[in-house]
C-alpha cells in the first residue's frame, strides 16, 4: 500500500492537481463537524483565498495519492506553522537560509530546486513522501511526525495548528469527518462522583482525581491514542491484591499517549489491564476494571491528564473537550 502511494506521489510531484480553486467550491464536509475543534472551524473563515487555495492543493495531493486523512492533517499543520499557508519565495535572510515555499523546504538539503519547491504540488508531494517513509507515522503525535519530516528548530510549535488543520481537511475532503472526529473525540473513562480532587491542600502531590465507582467497573479510554504503559508498579510487587495508603505506586495501571503531547493515566485496576504497551486504542475502548491495587484505600479510578508531561486538573481538561467528569465531592 505504501509503495503504491509513494509512486503516486512521485507522479503528482511532476503533474498538477486539478481542483476548482477559483471559487473554492470543494466544501464537502462542514469544518465544525468535530466538537473538539472548538472555534477552529470559524477561524479559517478569515483566511485569504491564497491560503485556502494552498491548503486545498496540499489536501488534494494527499487525497489523490491515497494518503490517509491523518497524513493530510499533519501536512497542513506543518505548512501552517512554516508559512501560514503562503507560498513564500526565498527571502535571503540569515534566519531562513535557503528555505522556500509552503513548507520552507531547503534546496541545499536535497528537497528539490527552488522552482520545484515553490510549486505547491511538488512541495506537498515531497512532504508526503518523507512522511510515509517514517515507520508507524500514523501512531505518532502530530508534533513528532511533523518534526521528523521537517527538522524544525521549534518542534512543539506544530501542536497548536492541529485543530485548524483538521478543520481544513474536513472542509476540503469528502468522507473524512467520521474518522477524524473519532480521533479527536473525548469521553469519560467511568461515570461516577469525584472524591479526592486535583492537588487539594491536604494532598498537594495528588496529580489526578479519584472517581468513585464500584469494583469491576469497566474503565474506558478517554480518547484515541497509543498505549505507552500497561503494568504493575506497586512497591510491594503484587498488584493482584488490594493495596493500602502504605503501598506506593498506581498498582495495575495504563497510560495512553494522545495527540499533541497529551497523555492520560488510569490507576488502581483490579487485575492486569486488557491492553498492552504499543497497542492503538479508540475513544471508549475498555482498558481494564476498577480495583484498589497500589496506593489505594478503596475501589476507585485514579485518573490523570497531562500536557507535555505536566499534570493538569482533569475536571477542567475534560470539560474543555466536552466530556465532563462527575461532581467533585471535596
Amino acid at each position: 500500500m505504501t509503495g503504491r502511494v509513494l509512486a503516486a506521489l512521485t507522479a503528482l510531484a511532476v503533474g498538477t492537481v486539478f481542483l476548482c480553486v477559483g471559487g473554492l467550491s470543494v466544501l464537502t464536509a462542514p469544518a465544525a463537524a468535530c466538537p473538539a475543534l472548538g472555534t477552529s472551524g470559524s477561524a479559517i473563515a478569515s483566511y485569504t483565498a491564497e491560503q485556502l487555495r494552498n491548503a486545498q492543493i496540499i489536501i488534494g495531493v494527499g487525497e489523490q495519492a491515497g494518503v490517509p486523512a491523518r497524513g493530510r492533517v499533519i501536512a497542513v499543520a506543518a505548512a501552517l506553522q512554516e508559512s501560514r499557508l503562503r507560498n513564500l519565495p526565498h527571502r535571503g535572510s540569515e534566519n531562513d537560509r535557503d528555505s522556500v515555499g509552503l513548507f520552507q523546504q531547503r534546496p541545499s538539503q536535497g528537497w528539490g530546486t527552488p522552482d520545484q519547491l515553490t510549486d505547491p504540488n511538488y512541495a506537498a508531494a515531497a512532504f508526503y513522501r518523507h512522511l510515509l517513509r517514517i515507520p508507524g507515522w500514523e501512531r505518532l503525535p502530530l508534533t513528532v511526525a511533523a518534526q521528523r519530516v521537517q527538522g524544525s528548530a521549534y518542534p512543539d510549535a506544530y501542536a497548536k495548528w492541529e485543530p485548524t488543520a483538521t478543520a481544513l481537511v474536513l472542509r476540503f475532503t469528502a468522507g473524512t469527518a467520521e474518522g477524524l472526529c473519532a480521533a479527536t473525540r473525548w469521553t469519560v473513562p467511568v461515570k461516577g462522583p469525584v472524591g479526592s480532587g486535583f492537588r487539594p491542600p491536604d494532598r498537594p502531590g495528588h496529580a489526578g482525581v479519584d472517581i468513585i465507582v464500584p469494583r469491576y467497573t469497566v474503565i474506558h479510554a478517554a480518547s484515541a491514542g497509543t498505549v505507552i504503559t500497561s503494568k504493575c508498579n506497586a512497591s510491594t510487587g503484587n498488584c493482584d491484591v488490594d493495596g493500602s495508603p502504605a503501598v506506593k505506586g498506581c498498582g495495575w495501571y495504563v497510560e495512553i499517549a494522545h495527540t499533541t503531547g497529551l497523555t492520560t493515566r488510569y490507576c488502581h485496576m483490579v487485575t492486569r489491564p486488557l491492553v498492552t504497551a504499543g497497542q492503538t486504542v479508540v475513544a471508549g475502548q475498555p482498558l481494564g476494571r476498577v480495583g484498589s491495587s497500589g496506593n489505594s484505600s478503596g475501589p476507585h479510578l485514579h485518573f490523570e491528564t497531562r500536557v507535555n508531561g505536566d499534570a493538569v486538573d482533569p475536571i477542567a481538561f475534560m470539560a474543555a473537550r466536552g466530556a465532563a467528569l462527575g461532581r467533585n465531592e471535596r
